[in-house]
Formats: C-alpha cells, structure tokens, sequence
C-alpha cells in the first residue's frame, strides 16, 4: 500500500511540474484558455496569471485575425482583452490599426486623414514598430503622391521599427521607389 501511495505521489508530481501552465497554454493554445474563461474567472480570487494569461489569449486571437485581415473577429478579440484589462496596450494597439486599414481601404481624403490619426495612435501603443509608419507612408501616397517628404520620412520610420521580412522588403521597395519619383520631380521643376 505504502508502494502504491508513493507511485501515485510522483505521478500527481510529474502531471504538475510537467503540464503546461495558463500562461504557457495561452501563446501555444489560446482557444483553449478561452473555452475555459468562466471556470478560471469562477473562484473568489483570480491570480493575476490567470488573468494575465486571458488577456494573452485573446490578444494572440486578435493579432492572428488582424494577420489574416478577418478585422470583425480581430476586433472582437481584442475588445475581450481590454473587458478584462482596459488598459492593455497590445489590444490598443491591434484595435488603432484596424480602424485605421479600415480607414485607408475606404480611400477618400477625409478617411486618409482619419487613418494617419489611427494609425499614429497606433505607434503611441507600441513605438517599436513599424508597421502603422508603412501604413502612414501608404496613406500619404494615397492622400498626394506629391508630398515626398512626409512619404519618405514614414517609410524611413517603418524601417526603424520592428517589421515581418516580408514587410521589410515591401518599406524598401516603397521608399526606394518614392525616392526615384522624388528625384525625377525636382529634376523636372528646375
């Protein structure tokens, strides 16, 4: 009996060290953290852990749909994050770039300038990247093509903030392309 009390000792000890915790489960299975929202927010006292871990859950949702472009599911996630942390900067972040892309693909002058306000809004919420600078870039160019200062200086910006591969090379060609109209354009008006 004392032989089986120890066995089962060390296992209900492996099944705890070994399990993943909230917090792990929520970058590698967010969907799973969510499905069990009301049984972790059930107790008396919730950890800040846990509550740490769904905010994390729904931002990685969040930030997966915005990816993908699915801005309503996007949108949704993020807004669960900040019912439970209504100052959670990730979720600020990912809900100014939406409206701002949402803003942009519109396309009208006044949604441009409303998308370079949400897009701005954006870099408050995270500085380090680069992303709402090419989207500031873009909406320049779409505003007045003409106006290469502030153009060049958005992509430069983008370039100095953490960006995809993919991005990255999009902002060069972006900024090496506006440089060669640039040029073409002050040659021309001399």
């Amino acid at each position: 009996m004392k032989k089986l009390f120890i066995i089962l000792s060390l296992v209900c000890y492996w099944l705890t060290c070994c399990a993943p915790s909230v917090t792990e489960l929520a970058t590698t299975n967010p969907e799973a953290v969510i499905a069990k929202k009301d049984e972790l927010l059930a107790g008396k006292s919730v950890s800040e852990e846990t509550l740490k871990a769904l905010v994390n859950a729904y931002n990685t949702l969040g930030s997966a749909a915005l990816k993908a472009e699915n801005y309503n599911e996007a949108e949704k996630q993020f807004k669960e994050s900040l019912v439970l942390d209504n100052k959670n900067k990730k979720a600020k972040y990912g809900l100014a770039m939406i409206e701002g892309l949402r803003l942009f693909k519109k396309g009208n002058k006044s949604a441009l300038w409303d998308s370079l306000e949400k897009f701005g809004k954006a870099t408050y919420f995270d500085p380090t990247k680069g992303e709402p600078y090419y989207w500031m870039g873009r909406a320049y160019e779409k505003k007045d093509d003409g106006d290469f200062e502030l153009i060049v200086e958005a992509y430069e910006n983008a370039l100095k903030g953490n960006l995809t591969p993919e991005l990255k090379t999009e902002v060069e060609n972006c900024l090496a392309t506006i440089k060669i109209r640039q040029k073409t354009h002050e040659s021309f008006w001399k």
